[in-house]
């Protein structure tokens, strides 16, 4: 409730929306690859369109993710905030895990089922982790600096 009371900016929660879509992209992610696998790695018992449900699995949660950390760090990368800071370095490393264990996993996809997107897309959200760990660093290093501004429009 304290944080309801203190009323974080819209940095703060851009920051926590993009983590939570980050969050649902690597599980969607990582248990789409899994039903791919199959039971006993034989791959699903059904056609599947895997470039499809890829692209909504981007539209749904990657892009928003990145494109929300980006929102935020236009936003406060004057200033600083603490809390985005930290909030966007854990997006950048919950991508960066999430997508090193899909593409261990994309190995294990028989040919039947197996899409060239399906190794793009994990090195592509590497890379966008590596960027936003980055981001986020920065963020945090300028709230730490002494300069005492206390928001955008202060």
């Amino acid at each position: 409730m304290s944080i309801v009371k203190n009323g974080l900016n819209l940095e703060s929660w851009l920051s926590i929306a993009s983590l939570g879509l980050a969050i649902m992209f690597v599980l969607l992610v990582i248990s789409f690859y899994n039903f791919l696998i199959g039971n006993e790695g034989k791959g699903p018992d059904r056609v599947v369109d895997v470039r499809g449900v890829v692209v909504k699995s981007l539209s749904i949660s990657g892009a928003p993710s990145i494109i929300l950390a980006g929102i935020s760090f236009g936003l406060s990368k004057n200033y600083g905030n603490r809390l985005s800071g930290i909030l966007l370095s854990i997006t950048g490393i919950i991508l960066i895990i999430g997508m090193v264990v899909s593409l261990s996993l994309s190995s294990n996809i028989i040919s039947d089922f197996f899409h060239p997107i399906l190794v793009i897309v994990p090195y592509t959200f590497i890379l966008g982790g590596i960027a936003i760990l980055i981001i986020g660093f920065i963020v945090y290093l300028k709230s730490t600096k002494g300069i005492k501004k206390t928001g955008r429009f202060d």
